[in-house]
């Protein structure tokens, strides 16, 4: 066997050989170029077709929350009408409508298994469904599997990690991990000044995930530690409304109420993009982005979703359609449709 004089001298060689080869690609200016020859999907950053294909009607009041279910069809909102409705959204059908304790819901989430739902608002409670597992209705007659009490402020948004682990955020300036099954508080995550608005998981096999706050501030958190507040990223001068990761979990966006995108990376721990049009000047509500990440969609107060290349920075189309705020928006597990909810108490899908 080599002594540790050989291994450590091999191991220099291997090193120089490194800088050599960083040293080979640093002197580039075409960036951009690279960046579209990595890229999976070919987007022009001119204007892209994307149509309002379905309409689903039956809240009567205005949606605050979508998720995306298991597969690519099924949608599920809440409305301050005081329900959660499951939605086929190709047939444009009811699967399911769940009537709440409290009309005042203002987020909602369903699990990857489709079994679970999370929803929560003024009431400051986390109230859990547990789906019937044939997949037929309950009529209206649905029972809350647990009600997860903790939090001391509203709850803002949610996010499944399992059908056992549910995230979600508050007024208080807290995120809790929730232990479904005990019905109690698994982790407790603080460092946020102020509200927190939203959660996103940093890709579904990771441990960590995003928090953005009213302190401006957005925070990687790593859910098997309370204490491990990984990174912090200061996000613009106002209220952060939004965060969204991208489906590797490498990077995420925010959005609050300066009108303008923040694009963050996590390994270079720094930001990468700004999308800001200067004519637009309502607040950002929701974002997500698309299967490959190339394109941001944005829900805007001035009840339009605006699309953005994130290579270029430049607006891709603008989906006119919604006759109000535009409060909620996500993109299906397959990629090939997106879901916008209104105050005008309408759900729109997009392809």
């Amino acid at each position: 066997m080599p002594d540790n004089t050989e291994i450590i001298q091999a191991n220099f060689k291997k090193i120089e050989a490194l800088k050599e080869k960083i040293e080979s690609l640093r002197p580039c200016d075409d960036l951009v170029g690279i960046l579209n020859a990595a890229c999976v999907e070919d987007v022009p950053s001119k204007r892209i077709p994307i149509k309002s294909v379905k309409i689903l009607t039956g809240h009567f009041g205005k949606i605050y929350g979508m998720d995306w279910g298991k597969d690519e069809n099924t949608v599920l909102s809440a409305a301050q009408d005081g329900s959660l409705i499951i939605w086929n959204a190709q047939s444009q059908n009811k699967i399911d409508v769940i009537n709440l304790r409290s009309s005042w819901v203002m987020c909602c989430a369903m699990s990857d298994s489709g079994m679970m739902t999370a929803s929560g608002g003024l009431d400051n409670i986390c109230t859990i469904y547990k789906l019937p597992e044939d997949g037929s209705s309950s009529n209206g007659e649905l029972k809350s599997h647990k009600e997860l009490l903790g939090h001391g402020g509203y709850l803002s948004s949610a996010s499944f990690v399992s059908d056992e682990q549910v995230l979600s955020t508050s007024g208080d300036g807290t995120v809790i991990l929730w232990d479904i099954a005990a019905g109690k508080v698994a982790r407790k995550f603080e460092g946020h000044t102020s509200d927190v608005m939203s959660v996103d998981r940093l890709g579904k096999e990771s441990s960590q995930f995003v928090s953005g706050s009213c302190d401006m501030m957005c925070k990687v958190w790593d859910h098997r530690d309370e204490k491990a507040d990984v990174l912090t990223f200061p996000a613009g001068g106002s209220d952060i409304n939004t965060v969204s990761a991208s489906r590797s979990g490498n990077f995420f966006c925010s959005g609050g109420d300066e009108s303008a995108i923040l694009l963050h990376d996590i390994r270079s721990y720094g930001p990468l993009q700004e999308y800001r049009d200067n004519n637009i000047l309502s607040s950002i509500t929701s974002t997500a982005f698309s299967a490959s990440s190339r394109l941001i969609f944005a829900g805007y107060d001035d009840n339009n979703v605006h699309v953005w290349d994130t290579l270029t920075g430049e607006q891709c189309n603008t989906l006119a359609a919604h006759q109000n705020r535009v409060s909620c928006l996500g993109v299906n597990k397959a990629g090939n449709a997106l879901c916008t909810g209104s105050w005008d108490m309408t759900l729109r899908v997009w392809a």
